[in-house]
């Protein structure tokens, strides 16, 4: 096989194009046989090698869908389409989704190498809200990326980095709530010591000691009026904190169900 396509000739390939020796060719030699008038192939050539080069294709489609669970492989693409990098709104690190992001535009150039050999085939699974006809320009002389190898590597490297996607996605995703409970119990500890120290002062400050010791009843007064007004004072932060708790376990409960 020449390491140049553009050399290719009619004896570099094997007699017979079937399936099994299709998926030994290399994809710069497929790109340069599924291009009409490519001068290597007849035209009753042509023919039986775009019928079967579609069938490959078609199988590898088939192979890989069936190893994606599509409304888990949907939500993150959603998630990671509907998402601005700057934003921070995915509750995530910014470089973890930056990578997310890096592996989803790779799996979509391999994509784009596979429809580019078999316009027909559906990858829309791979690609939600992309039409089967929508497929990206690859360049033949400037291939994308997993555009070497063979449709065997290309299925394979596709299965794998949309496997590995989704698993780094949902750890990522675990770590996310993990750091929302911890803020969670570091609230509860907060609210738990601070209306605790307040109430301590409160009832130091309504001890008996003090009411005893007054002689008159205008400061025995005074004492009673600051004990209530220290105790509403930490009735006040103590619903604040609460507010604010409530609100952001609202918040925590509505991420998981959103994505």
């Amino acid at each position: 096989m020449p390491g140049d396509p553009r050399s290719l000739t009619r004896d570099d390939l094997p007699d017979q194009l079937t399936p099994e020796a299709i998926r030994q060719l290399p994809l710069s030699v497929l790109r340069r046989l599924s291009r009409p008038g490519n001068g290597v192939l007849d035209a009753a050539e042509q023919e039986t090698f775009d019928a079967v080069l579609h069938e490959v294709m078609s199988e590898a489609a088939g192979r890989v869908s069936r190893q994606i669970n599509p409304s888990d492989w949907a939500a993150v693409r959603r998630d990671l389409g509907n998402r601005d990098p700057r934003s921070g709104r995915t509750g995530r690190p910014a470089r973890v989704d930056e990578q997310l992001r890096r592996m989803a535009r790779r799996i979509d150039r391999q994509v784009d190498v596979a429809e580019a050999l078999a316009p027909g085939v559906d990858w829309s699974f791979v690609e939600p809200g992309k039409g089967a006809q929508e497929a990206g320009s690859v360049d033949a002389d400037h291939p994308a990326d997993g555009a070497s190898g063979t449709v065997s590597d290309l299925e394979q490297n596709l299965a794998e980095q949309v496997e590995l996607i989704q698993v780094m996605s949902e750890i990522a995703d675990v770590s996310k709530r993990t750091y929302a409970l911890e803020q969670q119990r570091d609230l509860q500890t907060t609210r738990g010591v601070f209306f605790g120290f307040v109430v301590s002062v409160a009832v130091l400050v309504a001890g008996w000691a003090p009411l005893v010791a007054a002689e008159e009843w205008s400061e025995r007064i005074w004492i009673l009026g600051l004990t209530l007004a220290t105790c509403a004072v930490a009735g006040l932060v103590y619903a604040l904190v609460r507010r604010r708790q409530n609100r952001l376990q609202s918040r925590a409960d509505e991420q998981p169900a959103a994505d």
